[in-house]
């Protein structure tokens, strides 16, 4: 789910929450027995990619970095691309010396 979704969904255990303002995104997913959240952050400016697989129904979404990546699957397909379409809009418009895709 985009950014402040709290849906819960037995077939969609992610949740993707970015945060313009600290230059975060974070990737939270239920653990496997269905009682903690497993949850990744990872700063904009070690971001160097965002890949959208698309699917029949929903997409997934990984964000390569430096070191790593995150991913989050079953998503809608809108969800992604506005994610993608987000980051993108913070980079042309960031006035910071830390630009993500550089």
């Amino acid at each position: 789910m985009l950014a402040n979704g709290h849906a819960a969904d037995i077939l969609t255990p992610w949740q993707i929450e970015i945060d313009t303002d600290e230059q975060t995104i974070t990737v939270s997913k239920r653990n496997r027995i269905l009682i903690g959240v497993d949850e990744d952050t990872l700063a904009f400016r070690f971001i160097r990619r965002v890949v959208i697989d698309q699917h029949l129904i929903g997409a997934d979404i990984t964000i390569q970095a430096v070191g790593g990546k995150l991913t989050a699957k079953c998503l809608d397909k809108s969800d992604c691309k506005r994610i993608k379409d987000l980051l993108m809009n913070y980079n042309k418009t960031s006035k910071t010396k830390h630009n993500i895709f550089s």
